[in-house]
């Protein structure tokens, strides 16, 4: 080969090199704050170390949930659908990691067999105590803090009809335990404000847990203030049921047949204090309908639930005032016309479906609604799992 040969050979990296390191700083800032997609920002910054620079120095952009098609199998890479543009991205998990019963804010997933936390973005991990046996149902963890910020405290409904916490602090954390001495089945818990609420099974009330640590300051339970809401879905159907946290306030979803005209579909409340005085916190407390979620869109899933803001200039698919849940397809339902994914992984074969309500806001017997988008999975008896990546 000739030496200009060789020359244009290796000029061509070079070239490329120069090309996109040739923009001002100030042109890149612009260029990056016109990126919506929190996708798309991921690989502007891969392109060179100058393009990095400009997405560190600018104000990150809230990001959006993802969906996690597969929380359980028996492969560490997992399928990430993004409904700001459709995409479909590949993440690895820890080794080892088989289910995820669990997710935070900024990518943090708990995992089960063994347990563990982890962020599947920076790949940050953080100790967890394992569990002894009966601590919990492994249905779903939530978070009072990120797991890094040395004030966590984790939380979940055990086998025994109870509540089962632990400290994040370190290789001396331990699970406590406590049963509750309601009589009903706990459905489902968040934490609101730093407080821990669970909600009861079919009926819609609501526990708050008092909690305090134990001589040897492990978090444990030391008191349950039943509150006494609202006994009118005692004459509900079959329904599912969510807790979350609405702009700070305590909130429940239902998806139910709320008329016998009409399919299910979602309704979306508050829980609210009906008087002034503190003292009775027992028996004070309603639910009142919220009838728009405004600049919010809702995410509701079996292991993580959040309600997320919206920017207004947010280009893609995903709306203001939207609910979006994940479920899986029992063998009756009827399956929706718009197939998302099919795939086999070598342990099952799953089919995923994405289902629009295409319904008005307000039915013909004046019964109002937030329009919804559904999730569906066949042939899995797990629904797939929103992750909330970290702001970019």
């Amino acid at each position: 080969m000739s030496r200009e040969k060789k020359r244009a050979r290796t000029a061509r990296p070079a070239a490329r090199r120069r090309w996109s390191s040739a923009f001002p700083d100030d042109v890149l800032a612009v260029v990056y704050r016109m990126v919506t997609s929190l996708r798309d920002r991921v690989r502007f910054a891969a392109v060179c170390r100058s393009w990095r620079a400009a997405a560190r120095g600018a104000p990150p952009r809230a990001a959006l949930p993802w969906l996690l098609l597969e929380p359980c199998n028996c492969s560490r890479w997992k399928r990430l659908h993004c409904p700001e543009d459709g995409a479909m991205v590949w993440l690895q998990l820890p080794r080892g990691s088989r289910r995820l019963i669990g997710c935070h804010d900024g990518g943090w997933v708990i995992s089960t067999a063994p347990l563990r936390i982890a962020n599947l973005f920076s790949g940050a991990k953080v100790t967890l105590p394992e569990k002894p046996a009966g601590v919990f149902s492994e249905s779903k963890i939530v978070f009072s803090n990120p797991p890094s910020s040395g004030d966590c405290i984790l939380a979940t409904v055990n086998e025994h009809r109870g509540i089962a916490l632990c400290r994040v602090d370190g290789p001396d954390s331990v699970w406590t335990r406590q049963t509750c001495k309601s009589c009903g089945t706990i459905d489902d818990i968040t934490f609101c404000n730093g407080e821990l609420y669970g909600l009861t099974k079919y009926n819609g009330k609501v526990t708050k847990f008092e909690m305090g640590v134990d001589k040897h300051g492990a978090p444990v339970v030391t008191d349950e203030i039943h509150l006494s809401c609202s006994a009118w879905m005692d004459n509900i159907g079959e329904k599912t049921s969510y807790i979350f946290d609405l702009r700070g306030k305590l909130a429940m979803a239902i998806r139910t047949q709320w008329s016998l005209d009409h399919e299910p579909f979602f309704k979306v409340f508050e829980l609210v204090d009906i008087h002034d005085d503190e003292l009775a916190v027992s028996d004070k407390h309603t639910w009142i309908e919220v009838t728009s979620l405004g600049d919010h869109a809702l995410f509701l899933g079996q292991t993580f639930s959040r309600a997320v803001p919206v920017p207004a200039d947010k280009l893609g698919h995903v709306e203001r005032n939207h609910i979006y849940y994940s479920c899986c397809l029992n063998p009756s339902d009827d399956v929706p016309s718009g197939v998302l994914r099919t795939f086999s992984n070598g342990c099952s074969r799953q089919k995923y479906y994405r289902g629009d309500d295409r319904k008005k806001d307000i039915t013909n017997d004046d019964v109002k609604r937030i329009k919804s988008t559904g999730y569906f999975v066949k042939g899995s008896p797990y629904s797939s799992m929103w992750i909330l990546p970290p702001d970019m």
